[in-house]
């Protein structure tokens, strides 16, 4: 037997071992060293595991004071870092229209305890010298770090918010303007009986944000006001609210939030911040935090509530819009997807009326409102399943570092039950909570030098407890301190000029193809008029024809690879909609995309995009059916379109397709546990080795946060080759799977070339991304990562985007010449030859 195979075999029950040893840690209150103890009268701050414990209590100017003046420092820092993400080059003018954005909006949209609260903290703050481009902190000031959580989604709640103007016919400009990002991922859940051993509620959230913000959020406040409830909560420094929504009371009461896509503001409506700490300070139930939370509701910073009262042993989920909600509730069996005892949220809105407050207006540009599950929702599913009635505290630890719970961006994680929330007590860990340390990125570097990395700490068990007395001074050290090749950036068509109008929703899973594809192709055809429009010749050149090609290959792809791992396709009038796999989405929307695109064709560019607009704003707003789109199909055709939409409709064989590939080169992302990376070993051993470990924390980085196993090209079993998408590194002769793997691959190989659509490339720092079949196993994939030299093959993976999952790499190959920037082309098919018609 090879000594490879022999270290495998022993490897495997070790590793096994050691892995069924490990032990969650136990529950042990932090005692402070007592000169790390900072005191003001009954406040008090220390530090744990990566936390900043600061206890205030009093009237709200009082409490207010005491935080101020024991996070000065802290606060100082925090509103320099919000000004530098502004603007890094100006931040004092950032700042300056910061505040009158602030001043004018919110404001006055304070209650008056928590415009006191504030006004102490910035009093307190300047007391001990906290300054901003060397001016005294003030009221304002602190108004904005508490509603930057706000300000973060304006733009995107204006986008929802009409204007009166929608459905209305414009000549648009082409220019494009990006779309507003959301601002913040996170995920969230509560379990009760029947889900829980004890009967008793478990409840947790874990956070995925910015890392320039991220780091101020290691504040564990314990709020002790001289009205109302003690309130405990992860916060920032100046804080009135949590920012990052972790809540409990002295009430029983614990709430927790996923951020949701905004909906319509109210210029008129209450400040969420101060609508939130009322609803934990003077909330005593389930019904009085929703109704304090309702009330005058702004519509900023959207988000899906859990809540959960440890006294009544009742959890539920409260979905809230800017008007639309929806509270499902423990005590009245209402659960989602069948998953009794347990609430999840992971930033997709479950309900429909909240998600039709996203858009202005469903009589312009379509808008995709079809719910998906995410990987996230997924994945919260499979661990309920794996544990119902038997989750235990236990289930935090596991949910909040299992992948893609905790994704790359996490940046804590926090828990706790019914007696542990009886003591005011609860487990958090600051930092990513799988141990991998989150360092900027040089581009981000090179934005923003503030930046720092994030560190992952340990478990910790925050109470309410009071340090203990000490004659010992403080240490002189704590007061007032604070802690101090071009990648591919993917292509964005940013907002264009839509090519049809109206938001369809569909009657029921048969026509669910109908309403996500009427949405999503529109961004494709009016991608298509936008670079037709600014060609000189109509024709558009070779990086447009690249761009359009890329688009039409997505949902081929998307559709295809769902194909493959179902194993068979499926008509879209049998669609069947499922909460915990998205492969039936992912085919009938792609599916349907191609369907559309081949009507196009048939039908003539203008005449469709006639028909479409006609029946989207006939329909917008509406439950429609594939029968009567077919109807309006036909009659704009004048005949019977039966050939045109049986294959993709009714027929287990699909529709013809033209000859090409199935995958995009990050389509492993999907499934990454399923995923081996290998590395050549004939030659460029060690920098293929180098840039293996670099590919492993490239793709965890995108988004899933998974760390895909890594082995030599000489250690693989002969399941390795059978069973996994391949991820090679390396060309043919220095990796010796890739010259067995890459016969299905667009792309030929020389001894110091390879050539690609027809083109050869023989420059040593040349470098190709391309995927294709497994040769074996058509249910996989392989991706090889190639360079005609050790440092190309490096550079090829550093040079892989670190954005999110669907950042561009929706094409089967990545190509990178020597000195030219990356980029996206289509292998199989090749470029589209000419603007259509």
């Amino acid at each position: 037997m090879p000594r490879a195979s022999i270290w495998v075999i022993l490897f495997i029950p070790l590793f096994a071992s050691a892995t069924a040893s490990a032990a969650w840690p136990t529950p042990s209150e932090g005692v402070p060293d007592p000169a790390s103890v900072q005191r003001l009268g009954p406040a008090y701050r220390y530090p744990q595991a990566g936390w900043t414990v600061l206890h205030i209590e009093g009237a709200p100017y009082e409490r207010g004071y005491q935080h101020g003046w024991l996070l000065g420092a802290e606060i100082a820092d925090f509103v320099k870092t919000l000004a530098l993400s502004r603007s890094p080059k100006a931040p004092a003018e950032a700042w300056r229209d910061y505040r009158l954005l602030v001043n004018a909006l919110f404001l006055r949209r304070y209650d008056k305890e928590y415009l006191e609260e504030m006004k102490g903290i910035a009093d307190g703050a300047a007391a001990v010298g906290a300054k901003f481009e060397g001016r005294a902190l003030d009221l304002v000031d602190v108004a904005c770090l508490n509603s930057s959580v706000e300000i973060d989604g304006l733009e995107a709640n204006l986008e929802a918010t009409p204007t009166g103007l929608e459905g209305h016919r414009f000549k648009e400009p082409s220019y494009a303007r990006p779309k507003p990002a959301q601002p913040a991922h996170c995920s969230a859940f509560a379990a009760v009986g029947p889900a829980t051993a004890d009967g008793k509620i478990v409840f947790g959230h874990i956070t995925m944000w910015n890392l320039a913000p991220v780091r101020h959020y290691n504040v564990w406040i314990d709020l002790k006001p001289r009205d109302g409830h003690r309130v405990l909560m992860q916060a920032f420094p100046g804080a009135i609210m949590s920012g990052l929504d972790y809540y409990m009371n002295d009430a029983g009461l614990l709430v927790a939030e996923t951020t949701l896509k905004q909906t319509r503001f109210d210029i008129n409506g209450v400040s969420l911040p101060s609508r939130i700490r009322k609803a934990l300070q003077y909330g005593s139930t389930i019904d009085e935090v929703v109704k304090i939370l309702e009330a005058g509701n702004n519509g900023c910073y959207t988000n899906e509530w859990i809540l959960a009262d440890t006294k009544t042993n009742e959890i539920a989920l409260f979905a809230l819009g800017t008007r639309a909600s929806r509270l499902r509730r423990s005590s009245k069996d209402e659960w989602f997807a069948g998953a009794k005892g347990f609430y999840w949220g992971c930033n997709n809105a479950k309900d429909l009326q909240v998600r039709l407050e996203t858009i202005p207006g469903v009589e312009g540009r379509p808008a995709n409102l079809v719910f998906a599950p995410s990987d996230r929702d997924r994945a919260w599913l499979k661990l309920f399943r794996k544990h119902q009635g038997k989750i235990t505290a236990d289930f935090g630890f596991e949910a909040f570092t299992t992948a893609p719970l905790a994704a790359f961006p996490s940046c804590d994680a926090k828990f706790t039950t019914t007696g542990l929330a009886g003591e005011l007590k609860s487990w958090a860990l600051f930092g990513p909570p799988r141990g991998r340390t989150w360092e900027p990125t040089a581009e981000e570097r090179a934005k923003n030098s503030d930046l720092r990395p994030l560190v992952s700490n340990d478990w910790a068990l925050l109470t309410a407890k009071a340090p203990p007395e000490s004659a010992e001074p403080t240490a002189g050290d704590v007061a007032g301190k604070v802690a101090s090749w071009e990648p591919y950036k993917g292509e964005d068509a940013g907002k264009l000029p839509p090519a049809w109008h109206g938001t369809l929703l569909p009657r029921g899973d048969a026509d669910v193809w109908l309403a996500a594809a009427f949405a999503d192709y529109e961004e494709i055809v009016a991608l298509e008029k936008s670079l037709k429009e600014k060609a000189k010749d109509g024709k558009g050149d070779d990086d447009d024809k690249d761009r359009l090609a890329a688009a039409l290959y997505e949902p081929r792809a998307r559709y295809l690879t769902a194909v493959r791992r179902l194993g068979k396709d499926v008509p879209l009038a049998e669609t069947r909609a499922a909460d915990d796999d998205d492969d039936w989405y992912h085919l009938a929307s792609g599916k349907g995309i191609l369907l559309l695109a081949e009507l196009r064709r048939e039908l003539g560019g203008k005449k469709f995009d006639a028909m479409m607009d006609g029946f989207g704003r006939a329909n917008a707003g509406k439950e429609v059916t594939t029968a009567s789109f077919r109807a309006r199909a036909e009659k704009a055709a004048g005949k019977s379109l039966a050939a045109l939409f049986d294959p993709y409709l009714t027929s287990k064989a699909g529709p013809k397709l033209p000859p090409g590939g199935a995958w995009s080169v990050a389509s492993f992302e999907d499934e990454p546990e399923r995923a081996l990376i290998v590395y050549g070993t004939l030659k460029e051993k060690n920098a293929q080795r180098e840039a293996a470990h670099l590919l492993r924390k490239k793709i965890a980085r995108r988004w899933s946060n998974y760390d895909i196993p890594i082995k030599a090209d000489a250690d693989l079993t002969e399941d390795d080759l059978k069973n996994r998408h391949l991820l090679l590194v390396g060309r043919p002769d220095t990796n010796a799977v890739a010259g067995a793997m890459t016969k299905a691959l667009p792309v030929t190989f020389g001894r110091g070339s390879f050539a690609l659509r027809g083109t050869t490339y023989a420059h040593p720092a040349s470098a190709v991304v391309v995927a294709g079949d497994h040769p074996t196993n058509k249910r996989y994939q392989v991706v090889l990562y190639a360079g005609l030299s050790a440092e190309a093959t490096w550079h090829c993976v550093q040079r892989l985007p670190d954005e999110e999952r669907g950042s561009g790499l929706v094409t089967d190959a990545l190509l990178m010449p020597a000195g030219e920037a990356p980029r996206q082309v289509v292998a199989s098919v090749g470029a589209v030859k000419e603007m259509p018609k």
